[in-house]
């Protein structure tokens, strides 16, 4: 059998449903701290509180519905009824997470915050989760993989970017305007409606196409047995571990821009508008580049030599701005200045593209492990693999929103009777930045060099496609 490739259409269906993912990454990493903390008055280690539970909650519903997925036989295939049934809450909860909560108890605002979050990432597991496990069987190619990681970061992009632009220009007066995040409940969610539906129906036309599981005893012995098989593999083992140093990273940065953009660089949203659309063109440009740069090359070594570099200049304007307020230097021009605003809009765009990129051969070297495993073990398990990658990631992401929350306060956020002027440029974003520098330093350090033990290359995996029959010798 020839091997299997994915047509335009159909990469450019599974790419959109990323639009949906990264409207709901942009509400997560950008603005929903800072709205719960510095509009509605949450304690900001409580807000994080509430994050870290429903990440939690995220991290258990991860490989339930994997594996599920993994074992489900329909007439619409293993992934798509989850997909269909994920829709409307996932929007519907986003919308709500914004709306204005009125008159309302802390301990009310906590409450209405945490399960708005649980089903919000709930409805997102039975969302991504299954269409994540869809690209492996779309195309068992090896340099197309790397296509299809790449659209799905690019339409990631645009539907993350796409929002903060529509937000930052049109929506909101300052990152702290109330009536404005009302807007952007709406927008975002229409957002993640149209682009979960888009995918799901476009991808539609593929499922007579996809895997077939034989039937498998519901035997949680055997289940056991099965799942050692199956991740006893020391490529997803080195991108597992990896991987968690990284959620650690991400769960501490989380929000940690927005609080920049306000009281370090001090921002009107409207400036820093064209940000989103610069870093989004950039990103597509960039992934647009990933099949020819990869084309006959080893993907993990290209995404090493990315990562090193981002790790090195990505933290650099901030740095820089911290010794300028620390020792009364001017590595940078002042706030406000169209010089600074340059610099920071070719830096954020160069970071976003490289890091995109980076991502996509992570992304696409993670598939090539579903066929080794599959030739090991003789089954098809592409939800297992991802889910069990994600649900101790979010573990461990969950712990490092609640220690970024509970920095947040220890920095004087949160500090009683503050007043508000007093935290642009103040000790506190100035603390809170040279914490959050060395984390972003040392920990992509320690993952990306982890990559570096992935052993699966373009012979080895044409030999276990060989070996399954998806090519010929």
């Amino acid at each position: 059998m020839a091997t299997h490739r994915a047509s335009l259409s159909t990469q450019l269906f599974y790419g959109s449903g990323s639009i949906a993912i990264g409207i709901k990454n942009n509400l997560l990493g950008t603005y929903l701290l800072i709205y719960y903390n510095q509009v509605l008055g949450l304690d900001a280690g409580i807000a994080a509180l509430a994050m870290a539970i429903a990440l939690v909650v995220d991290a258990v519903s991860d490989p339930l519905v994997g594996i599920w997925s993994d074992r489900v036989r329909s007439r619409w295939g293993r992934r798509h009824p989850f997909m269909y049934a994920a829709i409307l809450p996932f929007a519907g909860s986003y919308y709500l997470l914004l709306s204005d909560p009125g008159d309302i108890s802390d301990q009310g605002l906590f409450l209405r915050l945490l399960v708005l979050l649980i089903i919000l990432r709930i409805s997102m597991t039975f969302y991504e989760v299954p269409r994540g496990a869809l690209a492996p069987e779309l195309s068992k190619d090896y340099d197309q993989r790397n296509a299809l990681s790449a659209w799905a970061m690019a339409f990631g992009w645009l539907g993350g970017a796409g929002i903060a632009f529509i937000a930052n220009r049109y929506l909101l007066d300052s990152f702290v305007d109330r009536e404005g995040y009302q807007l952007l409940a709406f927008w975002g969610g229409l957002g993640i409606f149209l682009g979960s539906v888009i995918s799901c129906l476009g991808t539609h036309r593929n499922i007579p196409d996809l895997h077939a599981p034989e039937p498998r005893p519901a035997n949680y012995r055997i289940f056991l047995r099965e799942a050692r098989e199956t991740l006893a593999n020391r490529s997803w083992l080195v991108l597992f571990i990896a991987g968690c140093f990284y959620a650690l990273l991400v769960g501490l940065e989380q929000g940690v821009g927005t609080y920049y953009n306000e009281y370090l660089w001090e921002w009107k949203p409207e400036t820093i508008a064209p940000f989103a659309i610069f870093q989004v063109l950039a990103v597509i440009v960039a992934v647009a580049l990933a099949h020819p740069i990869a084309k006959g090359k080893n993907k993990k070594h290209i995404a090493v030599g990315i990562f090193l570099f981002t790790i090195v200049v990505g933290p650099l304007p901030v740095f820089l701005r911290l010794i300028d307020l620390s020792y009364g230097l001017s590595f940078l021009p002042a706030n406000g200045s169209d010089l600074l605003w340059w610099i920071l809009l070719i830096h954020s765009g160069s970071m976003a593209a490289l890091g995109a990129l980076g991502f996509v051969f992570i992304g696409s070297m993670g598939m090539e492990i579903v066929e080794q495993a599959q030739q090991r073990t003789g089954r098809r398990e592409e939800g297992l693999l991802g889910t069990v990658n994600s649900f101790v990631h979010k573990l461990v992401g969950a712990g490092g929103v609640l220690i970024s929350g509970i920095i947040i306060s220890f920095v004087g956020f949160d500090t009683p009777g503050i007043e508000r002027s007093a935290l642009y440029g103040g000790e506190a974003i100035i603390q809170f930045g040279w914490i959050h520098v060395a984390i972003g330093f040392c920990l992509p350090i320690i993952s990306t060099l982890l990559v570096l033990l992935y052993d699966i290359d373009r012979n080895v995996h044409h030999d276990n496609l060989t070996d399954l029959g998806y090519s010929e010798k």
